[in-house]
């Protein structure tokens, strides 16, 4: 009997590798000009238009707490679909660059530990090692807390204009 897994999409901040439910991924696209807006979090770069919808952008270094790295060839914004306040909507989160998609089997992740790691713990699923690499598998709907959403929702709806972007480099 086949052994039922899951695919989570692997990217990295710094040396760190953390995973995402494939089933979150909408699309990846190359770094774009990101139209900032006048937002309390850190962590809320602004948004982008892409093909005519606006996009919140959250920089997952800020999120995390990590150093600001400056943006390059490889980073990209991963665009996944999450559970806000008005259901599923879309953002784009900013990440180094991403590597691959993998297979966990199902019941394989462990729990997060107590120590060692510098997360909320709601932000995260579980952990899971893969060859030689730890790989934090993060809760995407957990990323923002209610008032960061209602902050987001506030700003987007704001009718600022935005450069639209068409491209794709990957789904």
């Amino acid at each position: 009997m086949a052994e039922n897994r899951d695919k989570y999409l692997v990217f990295n901040l710094g040396d760190e590798f953390y995973g995402l439910p494939i089933s979150k991924v909408r699309e990846i696209i190359q770094y774009v000009h990101i139209t900032p807006l006048h937002q309390a979090d850190p962590s809320f770069k602004g948004v982008i238009n892409l093909r005519g919808k606006i996009i919140p952008i959250i920089d997952m270094r800020r999120k995390f707490n990590m150093d600001e790295a400056a943006y390059g060839d490889r980073t990209v914004f991963i665009i996944v679909d999450y559970l806000g306040k008005k259901g599923v909507t879309q953002m784009g989160i900013v990440v180094d660059s991403v590597q691959e998609v993998i297979d966990i089997p199902e019941g394989s992740l462990e729990k997060s530990p107590e120590i060692g790691i510098k997360l909320k713990s709601h932000y995260l699923y579980g952990i899971a090692r893969q060859d030689d690499k730890m790989i934090v598998i993060i809760n995407i709907d957990r990323i923002l807390d209610s008032e960061e959403m209602l902050t987001i929702d506030k700003e987007v709806g704001s009718g600022v204009e935005i450069e639209s972007y068409e491209g794709t480099v990957g789904a």
